[in-house]
């Protein structure tokens, strides 16, 4: 028998295995064993959950028979639509944009972890628009907030209000309520180029979102929206103050609003929105609540010099109105420069409402509001009063009226005979405790030094809450004559910082301190023509408000008054040099070396052949050093040891020489110098002189 070509043997002795049979083709007989060898809580286990299969099952085929009917119903407006966007998925998936996409998604999921790639960036855009719902959902009122209503007065010893400080919103007010004077002084602050035509295309719209990541906003030309929208939506509507840090929630919502706006209101309905959240100072927000509490009329009534005055404090919304007023007038004149440069206002004009702007001042401003002590105590008071500010505070203090009355005629009398060509005075009386009797300030406010902190809580008598006492001290204990002595020093060196404008060097301080009767009384006088050099303008200042407290009040006793005779005096100095000013007087101690000295330095002196270091002070050479020996012309110096073995505290009558030195700028302090030594140098920092020009 022959085979065929081609075809392999077969072996004979091994007939062909058949192939091993599968699980599921196998027979009955042969997978019963099996099930068998299970054990029964198994085959029951099993048994149960086939029944529970097979109820849901029929359960759900009776929910989809009875949800049919609702189903068909929806579906119909689904249908309806369903032609509309199928066409436009064909649009779009006919867009070589589309195609290009899927070509990439295709081959992005034909590489080697493209799929899991591809998933991650889905993901990503999903968390992603999510987030951006989310911002949608939680962006702020296009209204703002409105803050509670609250009032608080500080009032004087005898009950009568002094300055108030209100939190008050204004009514939204139409822009034709508005005078044309305010908006466009608003507008020259804010954005002078706000009226600009723009577009927001796609450039538009990427400026924008590019400015929203932004901490600062630009002031120059816009590119592709308003600057005045911008300010209102971050500053007014999100609430994020200049310079602090915006989350990126805030970003995204500054932008969608910043869109919002642009897109749906018109540039006069922005502009009326701005206005009606606009701050001008703190807890005063709107034109109307503004115009109203500051100068008492309608928005549509200002006038060029107030709305210029106004659009200033927006730029700097910290300001205290009936404080910071020499700081609102050089803000209200750099509006005026924008107007003019808008063309909205002649240069005749804004010369007219710059020299009404100079004598300008809101409602209620007096020589304590703007002295910053009303403030001052009430951040003191602002711990006392506990959790959540009240709608109605009342702060008593120990400022006394009659004592004011005479600080301000003697300020304004030494005002008017220095001419009032760049002149500042101002008076500082401070009580047996510490608390402030009188306080006038003519250049510059109180500073929330340590020193005006306890001034401002030794001043605190009485804080009601909402019609119920909450604090009360109606006694106090005397402070300590050196420490009221560096209090005086500190607060008087706050008092005595020349404004921010001012920038001629020729301006001198002069400083006096000097008691009267149980009062310790500091003044100061400061300008060119700030009398004959020798510190007299601030003497007579002293002397006058002396002379009207012993008109008005009883003499104190022969003692009393001779010992305030020899405390409150002066040495006669000529008028050719710039004088050393006397910062007080101390009772003479028992002398150790007397004797007229020779002059080193400012620090240290020859004595009776002794070198003799003065105590608290690292002494200068060179000018500052004629300037002493010329400062004590051969008077006799005493001096007693300070503690080391040249180390001396020295009088010239009865001023301090190491005090005279600091106080005048001609050495600084060494290090562990007392207190008072300490104060007459910052006071010395305070006012540039000397070393520290």
């Amino acid at each position: 028998m022959t085979t065929q070509p081609g075809r392999d043997w077969l072996d004979l002795s091994s007939p062909p295995q058949p192939p091993p049979e599968r699980p599921e083709a196998s027979s009955p007989s042969r997978v019963g064993p099996a099930r068998s060898r299970l054990p029964p809580g198994v085959l029951s286990l099993s048994a149960g959950l086939a029944q529970v299969r097979a109820g849901a099952a029929r359960a759900g085929s009776q929910a989809a028979g009875h949800l049919q009917p609702v189903l068909a119903a929806a579906a119909g407006p689904l249908r309806r639509v369903a032609p509309a966007w199928q066409g436009a998925a064909e649009r779009v998936g006919a867009h070589p944009l589309a195609a290009r996409a899927a070509g990439a998604a295709r081959r992005a999921g034909a590489l080697p972890w493209g799929r899991a790639l591809l998933l991650a960036g889905l993901g990503g855009a999903s968390l992603a628009a999510l987030f951006l719902v989310w911002c949608a959902a939680t962006l702020p009122p296009l209204s703002g907030s409105r803050p509670s209503p609250r009032t608080l007065t500080i009032q004087a010893e005898d009950g009568t209000p002094v300055a108030r400080r209100d939190v008050v919103r204004g009514q939204p007010l139409p822009l034709d309520a508005v005078s044309p004077a305010m908006r466009q002084a608003f507008l020259a602050a804010q954005d002078p180029w706000f009226e600009d035509g723009y577009r927001l295309d796609a450039a538009g719209v990427a400026a924008v979102i590019g400015r929203a990541f932004r901490d600062t906003i630009s002031d120059g030309p816009r590119s592709g929206g308003p600057r005045l929208t911008q300010r209102l939506v971050r500053r007014d509507l999100i609430g994020a103050a200049p310079g602090q840090p915006r989350s990126l929630a805030d970003r995204v919502r500054e932008a969608m609003l910043v869109l919002w706006l642009s897109v749906r209101e018109s540039d006069a309905r922005i502009l009326a929105r701005a206005l009606d959240l606009a701050r001008f100072g703190p807890g005063l927000t709107g034109i109307d609540a503004a115009a109203r509490a500051l100068f008492n009329k309608a928005a549509v009534s200002l006038d060029t010099p107030e709305a210029a005055y106004l659009a200033g404090l927006t730029l700097a919304p910290g300001l205290q109105p009936d404080r910071d007023v020499n700081a609102a007038r050089a803000l209200g004149h750099a509006v005026l420069d924008g107007m003019v440069m808008r063309g909205t206002l002649g240069a005749t004009e804004a010369g007219q409402a710059g020299r009404a702007l100079d004598g300008l001042s809101p409602v209620g401003t007096t020589p304590v509001t703007r002295s910053g002590f009303p403030d001052l105590v009430l951040a003191e008071a602002a711990g006392r009063l506990g959790p959540g500010w009240p709608r109605e505070a009342v702060l008593r203090t120990t400022l006394d009226r009659d004592l004011q009355a005479m600080a301000e005629t003697a300020v304004e009398r030494r005002l008017d005979a220095a001419g009032r060509g760049g002149a500042r005075a101002g008076f500082l009386a401070l009580g047996p405790d510490g608390g402030v009797q009188a306080v006038v300030a003519g250049g510059a406010s109180l500073v929330d030094t340590p020193e005006a902190r306890r001034a401002a809580s030794a001043s605190l008598r009485h804080l009601g809450r909402d019609g119920r006492p909450v604090y009360d001290r109606l006694v106090a204990g005397p402070m300590p004559a050196a420490e009221r002595r560096t209090a005086l020093l500190g607060l008087l060196a706050g008092l005595a910082r020349p404004p921010e404008s001012t920038d001629d060097p020729s301006s001198r301080d002069g400083l006096f301190i000097g008691p009267v009767g149980d009062l310790l009384v500091g003044t100061y006088l400061s300008g060119a023509a700030a009398e004959n050099g020798a510190g007299d303008g601030p003497e007579a200042l002293f002397q006058d408000f002396s002379a009207q407290v012993a008109k008005a009040r009883p003499a104190p006793p022969v003692s009393e008054a001779r010992e305030g005779a020899r405390e409150t005096g002066s040495t006669t100095r000529p008028a050719s040099r710039p004088a050393w000013q006397n910062p007080g007087e101390r009772p003479t101690a028992t002398p150790a070396l007397r004797g007229v000295p020779r002059v080193i330095d400012t620090g240290r002196l020859r004595l009776d052949g002794q070198s003799v270091r003065l105590a608290g002070v690292e002494g200068q050479g060179g000018t500052l050093a004629r300037e002493f020996r010329q400062y004590l012309r051969r008077r006799e110096v005493t001096c007693q040891p300070a503690g080391g073995a040249d180390l001396y505290r020295c009088r010239a009558g009865d001023q301090d020489l190491s005090e005279v030195v600091l106080f005048n700028g001609a050495g600084r302090a060494a290090p562990g110098a007392p207190p008072d030594l300490q104060a007459a140098e910052a006071s010395a920092k305070a006012r540039k002189a000397g070393v520290w020009q």
